[in-house]
């Protein structure tokens, strides 16, 4: 595992490692916690695979995914889905932790599949592997001119990132304050980079009712970083994300949404069985509009032209100074 591709703020230090081939076992420090994996393979019996954390089992053959110790964790030790893509808790568990903790072992590989996780693990790679069947489906069809256009779009736009808004009734601040949180969905981000990323989202509003999938994100229109965001986005969206500028004509409109919305009945059922298995009271969002409420600064750092609040979850807020030297505005996201 190179250094620079972890993405906690603590690193992963190997302790200990034995190759033996009916008990392999390893462990190593995250912070003040310590991660342990046992895998003792056995031809014609189930493979006895644990992980451990802090003595206690996160994961077995039968899970969907983690124990909610390890989400905590990641939460604790700073990852943020919308920030840290192409991995959610269980791949930062699945395809970095455990690869790094066993990188010794020579007798047995890890027991994972065609995914890089544990038989029956639902995760980020699981949804991603959906989203990429749907496109091929689309690469393969030719029933209208729209298509070769459609299927260059959703190839070059790869699924980066899911992010769940939890129930209200379940919803916790980092402290494990209630919040009041009217928004419930899922976010899908997808693109090249994250400054020209688009959302699929499908969401509900204060429990009422669901809405279809949809190119929306949460938090109205807002501008960060010189660039201004919008809550709908369209064809024209997706297609500069992809990397594809030329502006289509109106009549890619109606297409472009059936293509969505195929897509969008291929992923549900993969999008909802990885939200049962995903613990709810984790804030794992920050969005734009809500992102810094009820957070409080623990450190504060002058420079030239600008400050830098540390808020208590890590954040750190950049504030312009106008002149005069008054404090004007955010320049973060």
């Amino acid at each position: 595992m190179a250094e620079q591709d972890w993405v906690l703020r603590e690193p992963l230090k190997v302790l200990s490692s034995v190759d033996d081939p009916y008990l392999q076992t390893a462990s190593g420090r995250i912070g003040d916690h310590t991660l342990e994996v046992h895998h003792a393979p056995a031809p014609e019996t189930p493979v006895e695979f644990k992980v451990f954390l802090d003595g206690q089992i996160i994961f077995e053959p039968g899970l969907t995914g983690p124990d909610v110790a390890w989400y905590r964790l990641c939460r604790e030790l700073g990852y943020q889905a919308e920030d840290h893509w192409d991995l959610d808790p269980a791949l930062i568990l699945f395809h970095q932790a455990l690869p790094a903790l066993a990188r010794a072992w020579q007798e047995h590989p890890l027991p994972f599949d065609e995914l890089g996780v544990p038989a029956g693990v639902i995760c980020l790679a699981t949804v991603r592997a959906a989203w990429e069947k749907g496109v091929a489906g689309l690469a393969e069809r030719a029933d209208h001119p729209w298509d070769p256009l459609l299927a260059a779009c959703f190839r070059d736009l790869p699924l980066r990132a899911v992010v769940f808004h939890d129930d209200p009734g379940h919803r916790e601040d980092y402290v494990g304050t209630a919040v009041d949180d009217p928004l419930l969905g899922v976010f899908l981000h997808f693109g090249r980079s994250r400054q020209s990323r688009v959302t699929l989202s499908k969401a509900t509003l204060n429990g009422t009712g669901g809405l279809r999938w949809s190119p929306w994100e949460p938090g109205g229109a807002w501008q960060a970083k010189g660039r201004e965001f919008k809550a709908t986005q369209g064809p024209v969206d997706f297609l500069a994300a992809a990397g594809l500028r030329e502006p289509p004509p109106p009549e890619f409109a109606l297409p472009f949404q059936a293509a969505l919305e195929g897509l969008g009945r291929l992923l549900d059922p993969v999008v909802d069985a990885y939200r049962k298995g995903f613990p709810v009271g984790i804030p794992w969002h920050r969005d734009p509009q809500t992102r810094y409420l009820n957070r409080t600064v623990v450190a504060v750092r002058a420079g030239a032209g600008a400050t830098t609040l540390v808020l208590d979850d890590g954040t750190e807020v950049e504030v312009v100074e106008a002149h005069g030297g008054e404090l004007t505005g955010l320049a973060g996201e």
